[in-house]
């Protein structure tokens, strides 16, 4: 059985007001990130003693290789345990994780995740980039060799994704619509997200269609933005402003090819259910104990997939439990992604650090506007791409 992490605690938790910002650098994004959830802790540059960080470098971001130390150098932090594992957007579930255990070993008492990117003021299409655009100095005979000569793109494979959950389990264009339509309803409560005007389910599916069947308002907005979070242990906990959001449980998974052929559309939720099941082991609560969710939805289909893989509906009944409205805020059992989501808020690239935001913010009532009644317990789930099919799921539950 896995050891329940003794007390720690997210204690401050920022998120980079800026939706466009052409007049900042990556770098500046992430300082500023920085210093807003050291502050938001109570806590100084010098309490930091574990560093993590995450540039979207296949999108061109300024941070590229070794972004961990180029980035503590810039913040002038000198940090004991150092992490930038790339698991693309899912990432930064992963520093959550290894952050718990570097604390629990002793390695740390307070660790610092931060992100940053200008990718919307650059005008970095992500998602849509084609892996056979690489120089042929880039392109290595790794595993992806045989795909990126097709120029398969992010966008493509959900695509493919979303065409077999279709036949396979009937999951329609409409459901996946009402997911666009809900994170939409929730961004009109928050001020800072990108899109905030009304969307119906028509309206998403009179858009251009990017990837059949996946239409471009099933597909995250692309933002500038950034985020941090401080996690520390709990001999720390005196020294902060806020309440602590203590993490209860956490998991990871990963999907590949495993040797063989794959349906991608059944492994990428049975993964999300592999890093999920940790989770509940590990804090003792089941899906009948979250009282909010913030799922990565870098595109509808994402949700009802993560929705199944978490255990709050069965397989194949996700497109169902989204269009009956147990997403929203108003009145929906699963109120999910409260500020909008990636869909409708934010989503500058690598996007599970705003999961963990939001989710602070929930549990300490302070998302005005758009707070979840009586929340004492969250669920973020983040699923990235190593390259598309080389995948990995990150899933957490926090609690107050």
């Amino acid at each position: 059985m896995t050891e329940v992490p003794g007390g720690v605690a997210i204690v401050g938790a920022y998120e980079h007001p800026t939706r466009y910002a052409p007049d900042k650098s990556e770098w500046q994004i992430n300082a500023e990130s920085a210093k807003g959830a050291l502050e938001d802790a109570g806590l100084t540059p010098a309490h930091v003693d574990a560093f993590f960080t995450s540039s979207t470098a296949s999108e061109g971001g300024y941070l590229g290789g070794c972004a961990a130390v180029m980035a503590a150098d810039y913040l002038g932090i000198k940090p004991n345990f150092i992490d930038e594992t790339d698991v693309g957007g899912a990432s930064f579930g992963y520093y959550v994780n290894r952050a718990v255990l570097a604390i629990q070993s002793g390695m740390a008492k307070c660790a610092l995740i931060t992100y940053g990117a200008n990718t919307r003021s650059r005008n970095i299409k992500v998602g849509t980039i084609g892996y056979n655009q690489l120089s042929v100095q880039e392109v290595l005979p790794t595993p992806d060799s045989f795909e990126q000569i097709y120029g398969t793109t992010v966008v493509s494979f959900m695509g493919m994704v979303a065409q077999r959950y279709m036949h396979d389990y009937g999951l329609t264009s409409e459901q996946l619509a009402s997911v666009a339509v809900t994170m939409r309803e929730h961004a009109a409560l928050n001020p800072q997200a990108l899109y905030r005007d009304p969307l119906t389910v028509d309206d998403v599916l009179n858009s251009p269609v990017i990837a059949s069947p996946l239409h471009r308002n099933d597909c995250c907005v692309i933002s500038d933005g950034g985020a941090a979070l401080v996690i520390v242990h709990p001999d720390l906990i005196p020294e902060t402003k806020k309440k602590p959001v203590r993490i209860l449980g956490f998991g990871e998974s990963y999907m590949g090819h495993g040797g063989g052929l794959t349906d991608w559309a059944a492994e990428s939720r049975e993964m999300v259910k592999r890093a999920c099941d940790q989770a509940y082991r590990m804090s003792g609560l089941t899906p009948q104990d979250v009282d909010t969710a913030m799922i990565y939805d870098a595109f509808t289909l994402n949700v009802p997939i993560d929705l199944e893989g978490a255990g709050f509906c069965g397989i194949g009944e996700g497109g169902a439990f989204v269009a009956d409205g147990n997403l929203r805020l108003d009145g929906g059992s699963l109120p999910t992604n409260p500020d909008g989501g990636g869909l409708s808020s934010n989503h500058p690239g690598r996007r599970g650090i705003f999961l963990f935001v939001e989710a602070v913010r929930q549990l300490r009532e302070e998302a005005t506007g758009r707070q979840v009644p009586g929340a004492r317990t969250a669920l973020c789930t983040a699923t990235g791409a190593a390259f598309l099919a080389r995948r990995g799921s990150a899933a957490h539950l926090l609690g107050v």
